[in-house]
């Protein structure tokens, strides 16, 4: 991580020189923020319990992968946010784009590229951890049944169509274009909120979805905007034109992020009383220091309004830049814990209650079981078969959609008694079936062993 000082002086260095530690300082801020990801998931997680069940794990490959490639994912996505603000929005130009702006959209062609990447890897480890299998194992059946059925798989499916776009047209596009680019990576930026996570399992659903939508748009707006006011804005007249610009919705953007942030909170924990609980939690430590570091950058760019910015209309432009890379890396220090904060479990999920595990004889499943290791939230396994019997995570809604992992070297039916569903589960393959929409318990058997019998309890 660079200090403000080494980066000025970085930017006076020769060419040569200032690359080779411009590279330096990038690498040093990959470490310290895979370093900082590690640290917050740690903490997100608290004491988990122990693994009772038997069930596969999925290796340290995607462990260790899986939020690695969502946090690159995520500053892939603010680069490219921000790339495209510059030329559209802070330094459009009239007619012809100008130096700057052309050079921001062909950055932006590469900050997509790695989104796209970062976005389908994800993909790939999110099935692995699922499923509880190496990457090397899916079978093409799991992988289109994750992408057709499932809100992540869709999500990034989407994600990486709209992403290409952008990376295939924008170094080509005009200040009209960049808007229009602009609005597709924002749509591709949302679609992970409104299909998967935590808010997408809230009991208020659209209120939670719409709010943490507005909350990730804001703030993504706001820190790719400078990290490309940064880069790309580096000459003082490009500067002088862009910076106010950017300062205005800066403002805006750090209000909306605030206030949104706080009502997501809100509505993801269930209210007031609850965010209070959860907050002597791993989840509640995170969510404090993500709130501290918003305070902090809320400080900082209070003082770029009152020091940095009449400096920068007056020629200075060497304060501005050193204070804006100060800026940045506590920016990025944040997107980590946000993204620690997003795969770490909500107090209220985790300490729901739970019913006692299940035995193995057939008829006994209105008792269930932790599926430790394959419980996502609302990515989850809920019947697990391996070469012994059903595993049943617990009660689903009516009419939802029901995830079926066959771990085991035989083919298995899931039948139910009453004919509401019946499916074949291949060996090693992923399948989903819609619950039915009557409440109740459903006893299902498999054709291929009678010992092979349980009930699906439907809220």
């Amino acid at each position: 991580m660079l200090p403000a000082p080494l980066t000025a002086a970085v930017q006076d260095a020769p060419p040569r020189s200032g690359r080779r530690r411009l590279v330096v300082a990038a690498l040093l801020t990959v470490v310290g923020l895979g370093a900082l990801l590690f640290w917050a998931l740690a903490v997100g997680a608290g004491e988990r319990a122990p693994d009772t069940t038997g069930l596969p794990a999925a290796g340290r490959l995607v462990e260790w992968g899986l939020p690695i490639a969502t946090l690159a994912g995520r500053v892939a996505a603010v680069g490219t946010v921000g790339t495209l603000l510059f030329a559209a929005v802070l330094l459009p130009g009239r007619g012809a784009l100008p130096d700057e702006s052309r050079r921001a959209l062909r950055a932006t062609a590469a900050w997509a590229l790695t989104w796209v990447a970062a976005t389908a890897i994800g993909a790939l480890l999110t099935l692995s951890r699922l499923v509880g299998s190496a990457p090397m194992d899916l079978s093409w059946a799991s992988l289109r049944v994750f992408v057709e059925e499932t809100g992540a798989g869709r999500a990034a499916l989407f994600g990486v169509v709209l992403a290409a776009v952008v990376a295939a047209t924008a170094s080509r596009c005009t200040a009209a274009g960049a808007r229009i680019l602009l609005a597709v990576a924002l749509t591709a930026l949302v679609l992970p909120v409104l299909l998967s996570g935590h808010s997408s399992a809230a009991e208020d659903h659209l209120a939670a979805v719409t709010t943490l939508a507005v909350h990730v748009v804001a703030a993504t707006v706001w820190i790719g905007g400078l990290l490309a006011l940064l880069v790309h804005g580096r000459r003082v007249a490009a500067a002088a034109t862009a910076a106010p610009r950017y300062s205005r919705l800066a403002l805006a953007c750090f209000l909306v992020t605030a206030g949104s942030g706080v009502l997501a909170a809100w509505l993801v924990l269930g209210g007031s009383g609850a965010v209070l609980d959860a907050l002597g939690s791993g989840y509640g430590a995170l969510l404090l220091a993500k709130t501290a570091g918003l305070v902090l950058l809320g400080l900082i760019g209070w003082q770029h309004r009152r020091r940095t910015l009449p400096r920068l209309r007056a020629g200075d432009g060497r304060g501005f830049r050193r204070f804006a890379a100060g800026e940045v890396l506590p920016m990025l220090a944040t997107v980590a814990l946000a993204v620690a904060l997003a795969a770490s479990p909500p107090p209220t999920a985790s300490t729901a209650p739970t019913a006692p595990a299940a035995t193995s004889g057939p008829g006994d499943g209105a008792a269930f079981e932790p599926m430790a290791g394959h419980d996502h939230g609302e990515l989850s396994v809920g019947v697990l078969v391996d070469d012994e019997r059903f595993h049943v995570a617990g009660p689903v809604a009516a009419g939802s959609r029901v995830t079926v992992f066959n771990s085991g070297d035989a083919t298995v039916t899931l039948t139910a008694d009453d004919g509401s569903f019946d499916l074949v589960v291949p060996s090693g393959s992923l399948s989903t079936f819609q619950a039915p929409g009557q409440p109740g318990e459903h006893p299902f058997t498999s054709g291929h062993s009678t010992s092979f019998a349980d009930v699906l309890v439907v809220e």
